[in-house]
């Protein structure tokens, strides 16, 4: 059995190498269908187009992405082939709250208040949507939600008063029609609906949010903030909305090694189920321990703080959007290959559950909510 995968997969051969007699790793940007003709299966990430035109005449009889999403895959086009597919659906949740969160301290700075004061809408309630809200309203934060396909969020009202808020957080995936299309669910009627000081964070998909809207907009309004990790125009953003926005960062939102790793363990574990093969593998049984393990308060220290200093040492958002200034002033080939090697050779970094925290007078109630080890 003859496997292609992405070579930004983390762990594939602890989890493939002993199922396939050839184990093949190329860039998922570049795969073609030369590339997958003698497969048997396929495994990718978002930036690999999987559709007819990759697959044709191809052997491949499975395709797993190891990602929440799937609007890089032609569904119908693998039901008509009777192509087994599965995604990894949650996988990534834990590292875009921890996203969220770090640019919600960031943003709090530079209005001199307590994050936990703002308001935030989120658009979707989904795995990461609804991740988020459980954890925002663990600290006490005001939350609207708006999810056409989740009964307990559904009412249409719901959706102007997301947009109300003072933080709007995008966790919608990407459709081009229907009651309910994603596709610039966000541009200048919405953007104009919000606070003059409000802030938008996309971390979903770049078309969900019309850009060229959101230049304007943000030119007009410049209280206005905006937290971007993903683009329309991905992996080449235009340098003017890069040099506008508050945050920007290059599609890792998602990339911790906990998220990739649970991402590459549900596409294994799928892989097995398809094949009718014993489990064998179990993630705990490959992951390493964290970098850093454990971070201690004194007496001293307010709860304020404590939060924000937990978040940040789980991660700091701030990196990543310096990172990303490395794209101004270049060509646009050239900022798709920075833009790509950001992401390739991407930090270590893991969710704030490996975090142990530790001291005197902590803010269990707080820190309880983000889920880290009290000691």
């Amino acid at each position: 059995m003859k496997i292609i995968a992405d070579e930004n997969i983390p762990l594939l051969d602890a989890f493939f190498s002993e199922m396939s007699h050839e184990l093949v790793k190329l860039p998922g940007r570049d795969m073609n269908a030369n590339d997958v003709k003698d497969a048997d299966i396929l495994l990718v990430r978002s930036i690999t187009k999987v559709n007819e035109a990759l697959l044709k005449g191809s052997a491949v009889k499975f395709v797993g992405t190891c990602t929440i999403g799937t609007d890089h895959v032609d569904m119908d086009y693998l039901a008509q082939q009777k192509i087994g597919f599965s995604n990894a659906p949650g996988c990534n949740a834990n590292a875009v709250v921890d996203y969220v969160l770090s640019a919600l301290t960031c943003l709090a700075q530079t209005r001199d208040k307590d994050f936990t004061q703002f308001s935030v809408g989120i658009m979707g309630a989904g795995n990461v949507g609804g991740r988020l809200y459980k954890t925002l309203k663990q600290l006490g934060m005001d939350v609207c939600v708006y999810d056409p396909y989740v009964e307990k969020f559904s009412d249409p009202a719901f959706k102007q008063k997301v947009f109300e808020q003072d933080v709007v957080s995008l966790h919608t995936p990407i459709s081009f029609d229907g009651e309910h299309k994603t596709h610039h669910l966000v541009a200048k009627k919405q953007l104009s609906s919000m606070k003059n000081d409000g802030c938008l964070i996309n971390s979903c998909r770049g078309p969900v949010v019309n850009n060229d809207d959101l230049l304007i907009h943000l030119r007009d309004q410049p209280k206005f903030k905006a937290v971007m990790d993903v683009w329309e125009n991905e992996p080449a953003p235009s340098d003017e909305l890069l040099k506008a926005c508050f945050l920007a960062t290059p599609h890792i939102a998602g990339y911790s090694l906990d998220g990739k790793y649970n991402g590459t363990a549900m596409i294994y574990q799928s892989l097995c189920e398809f094949l009718a093969l014993p489990k064998r593998l179990k993630l705990a049984q490959l992951i390493d321990e964290p970098s850093l393990r454990k971070i201690s308060f004194s007496k001293e220290a307010k709860s304020e703080f404590q939060l924000q200093k937990t978040i940040r040492n789980a991660y700091d958002i701030r990196d990543d959007h310096f990172r990303m200034m490395a794209l101004l002033g270049l060509s646009d080939d050239e900022k798709a290959l920075v833009f790509d090697r950001l992401r390739k050779q991407y930090p270590y970094r893991r969710d704030r559950q490996c975090l142990m925290v530790s001291g005197r007078g902590l803010d269990e109630g707080g820190l309880a909510a983000l889920e880290v080890k009290l000691k």
